[in-house]
């Protein structure tokens, strides 16, 4: 069986969403230096370093950034 069943995987396992079934399977292809893996995890890497660039940066609203370090420096 070839590696066609991990296609829709390789974004999420760089992301650390993957099932856990999935996550093994690619680790171990990885491991072996499955071409088809390691290629495709090159273009899920690249698919997702593209979309961060789409993205404009999270801002926090200054009233919950207020409380959230308030919280931190009681603990």
């Amino acid at each position: 069986m070839g590696c066609e069943h991990l296609d829709e995987y390789y974004e999420l396992y760089l992301l650390g969403a993957a099932a856990d079934g999935a996550c093994l399977d690619i680790s171990e292809h990885v491991g072996r230096q499955c071409a088809y893996c390691l290629d495709h995890l090159r273009e899920a890497t690249h698919s997702i370093y593209l979309l961060t660039l789409t993205t404009r940066p999270a801002r926090l609203n200054p009233k919950l950034k207020a409380q959230l370090m308030k919280k931190l420096r009681k603990k």
